[in-house]
């Protein structure tokens, strides 16, 4: 009886308003138009299509999820988010606009609004499997990994066998820094599926970095009886075996990594080392230079070749790889102490004048040649710590060293008054009660250390 009721209602619907099967006709033909357009990738086509048949009615939510959908195919993030934007304003509840809005947000990097859309998602559909690990990737990728494993875990009870969610439940644990946790989901992965190769490196290194080599090298043993062709798990293995100092079985294990292929610097670094430790230095001589060749920057490697070369009797390449690595390790004098110089800057700047004043020191015992360095040390004492007694006498050696610096070198340049202008700039906008120090530009150093040298002499006559 009830359905013959809305029969008969619809019935006198189209009867007095006739015009409605043209309208939805019309309606009914645009949106399939526009879809043929995007199941065949005709993103522009679409686009076009979608705004012209949006000209007559330009709040039809079918037609704007379509054009969205369009201008996400052809790439142009930006206003496909407006126009679905516009969508879930006109209807709060159309799953799929949020659900390209989400995307089109990852696509943009606006992970906050990706996750604002895929929470509105799951209040609309709460047990949606797929949305709750759509909304666990997304907080993965931002680097929330403890939201990202709150979400993990509600998954994991319901469904305790879901490879997924145990491998991203271990790595949000390996991220966490909570390695017992990560390992036991990995180990879950592996008896569920043993021959997952990433799951096992990441299990391997686990054990390595919590120093459990025993369980590393099971681990990778049992991987290996499974594919004995992965040169990545040979590697792993090898490095488990060298870290138990059994170099013999580590140096069979990086050489069939090798023979299989493994080309790194790491494998090369660690076979050397197996025959550096057995002292078969003619062995390793020939990797490590290998090795150094891969990255010339690396002075562990430098100083291990040069060892090696000359164990081997190749003095003259011990000799330059040596010297190499001095130079590796150490920068240059005058760079150190411009780093020390630099660093006493910034420990001004945070009111630490007295660790200022050690690593001054710490620049001038390394760069003694350098006078600028007195100037420096003195204009500490002077303005930092207020020390008036202290700054003449090293006011005073600078220009005792300017004097004799300029008698040996008449026509030298000027001199660099790039210490004081920057330090008469930095102190200018702190209120410095102590006026004087405030040099004009045009001072050089040694002007300023010999007005400061009269002053200081007056103030601690009185």
């Amino acid at each position: 009886m009830k359905n013959s009721q809305n029969h008969l209602r619809l019935f006198l619907f189209f009867l007095f308003f006739p015009g409605i099967h043209t309208v939805l006709g019309q309606w009914s033909d645009s949106v399939r138009d526009v879809k043929l357009l995007l199941d065949t990738y005709r993103f522009n086509q679409a686009n076009v299509l979608a705004s012209q048949y949006l000209q007559t009615d330009s709040s039809n939510v079918s037609m704007l999820l379509l054009k969205g959908k369009a201008l996400a195919g052809d790439y142009k993030y930006s206003e496909a988010k407006t126009v679905l934007l516009k969508v879930v304003r006109i209807d709060s509840t159309n799953i799929p606009a949020w659900f390209d809005l989400m995307n089109v947000s990852r696509q943009l990097g606006n992970s906050e609004l990706a996750v604002v859309a895929c929470k509105k998602i799951l209040r609309l559909d709460s047990s949606n499997r797929y949305f709750n690990l759509q909304l666990s990737n997304l907080y993965y990728n931002n680097e929330e990994y403890e939201k990202a494993k709150n979400v993990l875990i509600l998954l994991y009870q319901n469904d305790t066998l879901d490879l997924y969610v145990l491998k991203q439940l271990g790595n949000c644990y390996s991220e966490l820094k909570k390695a017992d946790s990560a390992i036991f989901f990995y180990i879950r992965v592996l008896n569920l599926y043993p021959s997952d190769v990433a799951i096992t490196g990441k299990l391997i290194n686990l054990y390595i970095k919590i120093k459990a080599l025993k369980l590393g090298l099971d681990i990778s043993e049992k991987y290996l009886s499974i594919d004995s062709t992965n040169a990545g798990i040979f590697q792993m293995n090898g490095f488990c075996c060298y870290l138990l100092k059994d170099y013999y079985l580590a140096e069979k294990r990086f050489l069939k990594g090798i023979e299989l292929g493994d080309d790194s610097k790491f494998t090369r670094k660690y076979l050397g080392l197996c025959y550096y430790k057995q002292e078969l230095y003619d062995r390793a001589e020939p990797l490590f230079a290998e090795a150094y060749r891969m990255d010339t920057t690396d002075s562990e490697m430098c100083f291990y070749y040069g060892v090696s070369a000359y164990r081997s009797m190749l003095l003259d390449t011990g000799l330059i790889y040596l010297n190499k690595t001095l130079k590796l390790l150490m920068p240059s004098i005058h760079f150190l102490s411009s780093i020390y110089v630099e660093l006493a800057g910034v420990y001004n700047e945070r009111g630490l004048s007295d660790t200022a004043l050690v690593i001054l020191m710490k620049a001038r015992e390394i760069n003694p040649d350098n006078n600028l360095s007195l100037f420096r040390i003195a204009y500490q004492y002077d303005y930092y710590l207020r020390q008036p007694k202290e700054a003449l006498t090293y006011y005073q050696e600078f220009i005792k060293n300017e004097e004799k610096s300029r008698e040996d070198k008449p026509q030298s340049v000027q001199e660099d008054t790039s210490a004081l202008t920057r330090e008469a700039n930095r102190t200018s906008s702190i209120g410095d009660p102590l006026q004087s120090l405030k040099a004009p530009r045009q001072y050089s150093n040694v002007d300023f250390a010999a007005r400061r040298i009269e002053e200081l002499i007056g103030t601690l006559k009185k």
